[in-house]
């Protein structure tokens, strides 16, 4: 049965698309994506000592592929993960458990500003879904511990002497509310002025852990950007290379609506926004007040590829509709 499928996937294209493994059954138990389908799927048949345990057990299961040929990696990338949202294949992982990602709350409707976790997003000042909801327990403490929030925690009653003067509520909900919906560092600088204050009085225990949330913060921070700046923007047209052609897609607050190719030189004969014209829904989509847990990964997906490949070509677009 392996050797016929390894015949199979010599017979495959050297053309980026997705692929998916199915047991004895039928059932998929795997989907991956592929620059060059040939050489990803035919990788499964040659012995490799560095597959992972989890690897060599789906082999071991693996009775039959299908395969899926698109025009971009990007496009594997976006139907690979629509396909395991929709599968939910017991050898995926990533994107594959999208319901337990969660929201952070900042709530300003009581005297004292609170940080609160958020399995279902509230109407006002909700941010996420994040999908690294693990590291959001330690994001709130961070957090609360910096601004003040939680006066009853070990941190606060450890750490009190020679703390800062207390901020007041306009400031902490200014800056709470610009880190995530700008990402404007300012909790990140006042970890470091406490920081070097914790250094200088010799309180080395105290600065240790204060550089340690600092780099927390900051790692957390620059891996949502994608996310924030998803939820600012509202039309962009990214425009992708293939061989003699480009593909160009629409995208709407972060979400592709809808895309084309066209050779080199006809894409060069229209402006960016005849282009999107020609891809326009019939009605505007409606705002996005907040994104759904099953979005959050496809925004991640498409503008991490645009950040890793340098022939990507994003362009700001007024409103179409207008």
């Amino acid at each position: 049965m392996k050797n016929n499928l390894k015949e199979q996937a010599r017979n495959l294209p050297l053309a980026p698309g997705v692929y998916l493994m199915k047991d004895k059954h039928g059932a998929i138990i795997y989907v991956g994506k592929a620059k060059k389908l040939r050489e990803r799927v035919g990788s499964y048949f040659v012995q490799n000592k560095h597959y992972s345990s989890k690897t060599i057990r789906m082999i071991q299961q693996l009775n039959s592929f299908d395969v899926i040929e698109v025009d971009s990696e990007l496009d594997a990338l976006l139907l690979e993960c629509q396909l395991i949202q929709e599968c939910r294949p017991i050898y995926n992982r990533q994107m594959n458990s999208f319901e337990k990602y969660k929201y952070i709350e900042i709530n300003m409707e009581k005297e004292d500003i609170s940080i609160n976790i958020r399995t279902v997003p509230t109407k006002k000042n909700c941010f996420g879904p994040f999908s690294t909801n693990r590291k959001l327990s330690e994001l709130k403490q961070i957090l609360e511990n910096l601004y003040g929030l939680n006066q009853k925690n070990y941190w606060q009653q450890t750490f009190s002497e020679n703390a800062m003067p207390q901020l007041d509520s306009k400031t902490v909900a200014t800056e709470l509310l610009g880190a995530f919906t700008q990402n404007n560092q300012l909790p990140q600088n006042r970890l470091e002025e406490k920081m070097i204050v914790a250094a200088e009085n010799q309180s080395f225990e105290k600065a240790s852990k204060l550089r340690e949330d600092w780099q927390f913060l900051t790692r957390f921070f620059n891996q949502n950007t994608k996310l924030i700046l998803a939820s600012q923007t509202n039309w962009q047209l990214l425009s992708i290379p293939i061989g003699s052609k480009i593909k160009y897609y629409l995208i709407y607050q972060g979400l592709i609506l809808n895309s084309r190719i066209l050779t080199k030189q006809t894409f060069s004969n229209y402006t960016s926004s005849e282009l999107a014209k020609k891809i326009l829904p019939k009605n505007k989509p409606e705002k996005i007040q907040q994104f759904s847990k099953e979005q959050v990964d496809f925004i991640n997906i498409l503008y991490g590829y645009i950040n890793r490949h340098k022939e990507c070509r994003l362009v700001e677009l007024t409103d179409p509709f207008a």
